[in-house]
């Protein structure tokens, strides 16, 4: 994306933060929704699936294993399958695989609000994996930086880092920087909040809130002009 050298850089709309916050609180909500409602599993959050999954290995609880190796599976392949449709729906100058990413995502959260009351937890839970695999493989940055939407240490850690750096007066955007991570990580924690405040209200059907969400960062992407995305 060519600039002038005197005007500041102009990012496509799902790079910049209120985007980004709003992806990262889809993260949230999906890991809240899943673990209060289907079995203490986390649909994006792979790191705390691994975890409870050596526990329960540990514990020769061989049953219960399943629950954390079937999102660690369905999370692969989704990762995989956006992988290999990218460079058959990728087209010059558009968005076409966030597209695609966004509203697949937005379908599966739909049948799951339908359908997840009727099947066994971890089908849900797999579905919902399959889901943040899409959305970490396609929204990758936020402003040009890499960043993270389904999980949050490493958005903490960045933001530490670049305050550090704007301490020691070794870039002019590193204070922007962190506070940019420290939004994203609290649009994540807002995520989960919210998720868990509409469970006891809606149940199976609160996952909608996640959808309408995505719903939003589906309408920046529409908007995006050409130019921008190039």
């Amino acid at each position: 994306m060519a600039q002038h050298p005197n005007h500041p850089p102009v990012f496509p709309l799902h790079e910049q933060l209120p985007a980004a916050m709003i992806l990262a609180g889809v993260g949230g909500y999906m890991d809240a929704f899943s673990y209060l409602l289907h079995g203490n599993v986390f649909s994006s959050l792979q790191s705390g699936n691994v975890i409870l999954l050596g526990i329960h290995l540990a514990r020769g609880q061989w049953a219960s294993s399943g629950h954390y190796l079937l999102p660690l599976a369905a999370f692969y392949l989704g990762a995989f399958f956006i992988t290999l449709l990218a460079p058959y729906v990728h087209k010059p100058g558009q968005r076409r695989t966030h597209i695609i990413g966004v509203s697949i995502e937005i379908i599966i959260l739909l049948l799951t609000a339908l359908f997840g009351a009727r099947l066994p937890d971890t089908v849900v839970i797999a579905m919902m994996s399959f889901t943040a695999a899409i959305q970490l493989s396609v929204f990758r940055k936020m402003k040009g930086q890499p960043y993270t939407t389904t999980m949050t240490t490493g958005n903490i850690q960045a933001s530490a880092a670049h305050l550090a750096n704007a301490a020691l007066g070794t870039s002019t955007l590193a204070g922007h920087r962190s506070w940019d991570r420290i939004a994203v990580a609290l649009g994540f924690g807002l995520g989960a909040f919210l998720s868990a405040s509409l469970v006891p209200l809606l149940g199976q059907h609160a996952i909608i809130g996640g959808a309408g969400l995505l719903v939003i960062v589906l309408i920046l992407l529409l908007r995006e002009k050409p130019e921008l995305t190039a």
